[in-house]
């Protein structure tokens, strides 16, 4: 929870946009439009708060991070937001018509508990749209950082993602994968971003740093600009 306060605008600057298309095709899937009462749990910096009033929705976000939610206030001033855990929601029952979570159902305590408390507050034939990393093998970003691993990853939290949903009780909808590639132009701003993972590896920053721009030369481009072809999955539920 630390780096999430402390590298709250590092990784708002530099991650943030990279999540585009999946946050895009998430609101194009859920047919989100005017008047949708929308709750984005794990909002972050609160980039898809701001797209949902952008169309028009009536938007809410919740985050752990203090930090976080500050930086949303920015992004989406016009958003109810407040922070807390993804399990314990303040909103009665059936307040929303869909809720979404990018790459952060993953990290509740209990997703299975957390997806529940999702369609809590979800109204009845509302939706629950969880957005996380793809697989290993479609993520070339992923496979880099194994350079500043001290064991083997974790398995991706997609691979449970279904049967997460059908533990809580949902009813698929949708599942889909979204191309989401991270570009940077040049060595310069590759290293600002990569410092968000280099100091919550469990090794001496410099080190990681160092290490991760030496593994990144495989995917340096003749112009300078380095590009790691990635994949989000999306699955869309809802109450039986």
């Amino acid at each position: 929870m630390n780096l999430w306060n402390e590298e709250a605008e590092t990784f708002a600057e530099h991650w943030t946009a990279f999540s585009a298309p999946a946050r895009l095709a998430v609101a194009d899937a859920l047919g989100l439009g005017a008047g949708d009462r929308v709750l984005d749990a794990g909002c972050g910096s609160g980039p898809f708060c701001a797209l949902a009033l952008a169309r028009g929705a009536r938007v809410s976000g919740i985050d752990a991070a203090p930090a976080m939610i500050a930086l949303a206030g920015r992004h989406a001033p016009d958003a109810d937001l407040c922070v807390g855990p993804l399990d314990r929601l303040p909103w009665a029952d059936g307040t929303f018509d869909a809720v979404t979570g990018f790459n952060s159902l993953q990290f509740a305590d209990d997703p299975v508990a957390a997806l529940r408390e999702w369609a809590r507050v979800t109204r009845p034939g509302g939706a629950i749209a969880v957005c996380v990393w793809g697989p290993r093998a479609e993520c070339q970003y992923d496979s880099f950082l194994d350079v500043i691993r001290p064991a083997p990853p974790k398995p991706r939290f997609c691979e449970r993602l279904v049967e997460t949903i059908d533990a809580a009780g949902l009813t698929m909808r949708a599942h889909e994968s979204v191309s989401v590639p991270f570009e940077v132009p040049d060595r310069e701003r590759l290293e600002q971003a990569l410092a968000f993972d280099a100091r919550g590896a469990d090794m001496p920053e410099a080190e990681a740093l160092t290490a991760m721009l030496d593994a990144a030369e495989a995917f340096r481009r003749p112009d300078g600009s380095y590009r790691f072809e990635n994949t989000f999955r999306y699955a869309i539920s809802g109450q039986p």
